[in-house]
């Protein structure tokens, strides 16, 4: 799958838009940040979504599996 094929198609009638329910840059943003999806704004201003913030294939960071652990702590062990 290419990089393009990855990304929702931003706008007023892309996927974003089907996945907001709102169509405009402004609550496709609010909606986004309302409901935790992962996004980034692209040079034209909307928001983009990757497939996999939404279907659930994005792997979870290897760091973020362990949990947070003090430095203090690592060189002391």
């Amino acid at each position: 799958m290419s990089a393009a094929e990855k990304l929702m198609t931003p706008g007023s009638h892309g996927d974003v838009a089907a996945l907001t329910g709102a169509h405009t840059r402004r609550c496709q943003l609010r909606n986004l940040a309302k409901n935790g999806i992962a996004h980034t704004i692209n040079a034209a201003g909307w928001p983009v979504v990757l497939w996999s913030a939404v279907d659930g294939s994005a792997k979870e960071s290897p760091e973020s599996a362990k949990g947070w652990t003090s430095n203090a702590l690592k060189k002391a062990a």
